[in-house]
């Protein structure tokens, strides 16, 4: 699966930089587009301040120092150039007066820019101006635990452009993570809102044949799975379908193949920690709500509408059930066309698909595990920095002109023609190296998406604009900008249509408030309680236990360190809003 999703990102981004965008499903070489005026300039800040940086450029060049771990996607470099000499740092030195110096780079295989990060951090040694790190929390407590790193509430408020606070501003739970004692640790690279959250996937193939309607509630979803299960929807004479995809063994709300929308649809979310009415956090899990939702799963496996076999299916095994076209429904993310389902369509000829709402409850609740904050990672500024606002002013760069390129911009094209573009003959845009070799010298056949060189990861991405531009061409209106116009021509309707879907039912999503480090019991509890939730959970749904084990569970839960857990998680949120 990481194999896959590397491959759809690696094409993504060949595109993406064109327009900052994300995820590439259909590929499509040729975009016309209109060349970069002669003479165009950038955007630039125009403010002055103390720390010389004047009219978009340090009067007098300076130095920022980092680190860097090199990954697949972000080692592609043209013929004599390296992560510490190439366009993206040359551009930089050149716009912004800033040399980028990297005190060390290694082949981030096996975490291995991890674990060289932690020894330095356990050694106590010097760190750069910047460190850059997406990944465990575990880690980036150690970043702020140790004493290093600077506050940068200061630098967000003097430095920060619009389009950077008011990406920031989106979600407060950004912040969660990096704030200690009422203090900003690190500086957030912002990543699209709403792209985890999902949607339900339907075979509208089998609703047309059948006659009915998407489901908008448990109760018509069920009258769905039981036409899916007993009315031949593939129409091959035999009872071997389902109406479910799901996969539940690591876990009862997961990315793909969810059913926390069950548990959602009564109130909680499993295997999270949920805002309870009073303010304080919960775990999902042992919610009373959830006795509900495993009475509904239990009667879903018995009637066959979900595997027999799900409590042994991960995610992606679990999406082959419907990828073969064996079950009907499957919860999951609004990018799924790009995969898995072209296997779907590969597998089954004739076969359709298309996004849903999450249906509501018999009180009329939705509930849908919540991605994540928009949040690709932080930037931790060195206390003793000499500028410390020269990372504010780099990121501000990037979103004034390469996050939303405006049409006749010098970047409308993507950030440098040669390494991730090139122009053919008659004008049209094409990002093919394999067929157009000449057009990108020293690659050898390959592109150079230099953004992903960037201290940033992939220059800057506007939270709002990806869920902005699919509602905006989902409803047909004609793609303008070139972000627009790169979105419109690399996903298909089927993605746009169901990012439409999330963003107009975003209110249901549930999100896991606990974004803090491992606690001192969860270190020594925290298996023994998930094998405890897990283990119930499956046996219930599978009629191995009744429905009272479910409280049982709870007492047991609490005394063996679920208590004490709650307590450290509480103090935690308390200490970081």
């Amino acid at each position: 699966m990481k194999k896959l999703l590397s491959v759809v990102l690696i094409i993504s981004f060949v595109f993406a930089i064109t327009a900052c965008s994300g995820t590439n499903n259909n590929g499509g070489e040729n975009t016309k587009a209109t060349p970069a005026p002669k003479g165009t300039e950038p955007v630039t800040n125009n403010a002055s301040n103390d720390e010389g940086f004047v009219d978009g450029k340090y009067i007098t060049p300076i130095t920022l120092s980092t680190v860097w771990g090199l990954n697949e996607n972000g080692s592609i470099f043209k013929e004599g150039e390296s992560i510490e000499n190439n366009v993206h740092t040359r551009m930089i030195k050149d716009r912004l007066g800033i040399e980028i110096k990297y005190d060390w780079v290694v082949t981030n295989t096996n975490d291995a820019y991890k674990t060289k990060l932690r020894l330095m951090l356990s050694s106590g040694e010097k760190m750069p101006d910047i460190i850059t790190y997406r990944g465990d929390l575990e880690t980036v407590n150690m970043l702020i635990d140790s004493g290093q790193f600077m506050p940068v509430g200061e630098l967000v408020n003097k430095y920060a452009n619009d389009t950077y606070k008011e990406g920031l501003a989106l979600d407060p739970a950004i912040w969660l993570p990096i704030t200690r004692d009422g203090e900003k640790m690190a500086l957030p690279i912002l990543d699209y809102a709403y792209n985890d959250d999902h949607v339900m996937w339907i075979r509208q193939d089998w609703l047309d044949y059948l006659k009915l309607d998407a489901p908008t509630t448990i109760a018509e979803l069920e009258t769905v799975m039981d036409a899916f299960v007993n009315g031949d929807p593939d129409q091959n004479g035999k009872k071997d379908t389902i109406g479910l995809a799901s996969g539940f063994k690591n876990g009862f709300s997961t990315w793909m193949t969810d059913i926390g929308f069950v548990f959602g649809a009564y109130g909680t979310i499993p295997g999270q920690w949920n805002l309870a009415a009073d303010g304080t956090l919960e775990n999902g899990s042992i919610n009373p709500a959830s006795k509900e939702a495993l009475t509904t799963l239990k009667s879903w496996m018995e009637k066959g509408y979900i595997s027999e076999d799900s409590a042994l299916y991960d995610e992606a095994i679990g999406a082959e059930l419907f990828t073969k076209g064996e079950a009907g429904i499957m919860f999951g993310r609004n990018w799924l066309p790009a995969w898995p389902f072209p296997d779907l369509l590969a597998n089954v000829p004739g076969s359709s698909y298309k996004a849903y709402p999450i249906p509501a409850g018999p009180d009329g609740k939705i509930g849908s595990a919540g991605g994540n904050p928009p949040v690709n990672g932080y930037m931790f500024v060195n206390k003793n920095s000499e500028h410390p606002e020269a990372i504010v002013h780099y990121y501000n760069w990037f979103f004034d002109n390469l996050a939303n390129p405006q049409p006749g911009s010098e970047f409308e094209n993507g950030f440098a023609e040669g390494y991730d573009y090139a122009l053919l003959p008659d004008g049209t845009l094409t990002a093919d190296a394999v067929a157009n070799p000449d057009l990108f010298p020293g690659l050898k056949g390959q592109t150079a998406p230099a953004l992903y060189y960037t201290l940033t990861y992939e220059g800057a991405r506007i939270p709002s604009l990806y869920g902005d531009t699919h509602i905006k061409l989902a409803n047909g209106e004609a793609p303008v900008t070139p972000y627009e116009k790169q979105e419109f021509n690399t996903r298909l309707k089927e993605n746009i249509d169901a990012m439409k879907v999330v963003v107009e039912q975003k209110d249901i999503r549930m999100k896991n408030y606990y974004m803090g480090p491992i606690t001192e019991t969860m270190q020594s509890k925290n298996e023994l309680l998930n094998k405890l939730v897990n283990e119930t959970y499956s046996k219930i749904i599978y009629g191995q236990q009744p429905i009272e084990a479910f409280d049982t569970m709870v007492e047991n839960w609490l005394k063996s360190g679920g208590e004490q857990i709650t307590k450290e998680v509480n103090e935690w949120y308390e200490n970081a809003q």
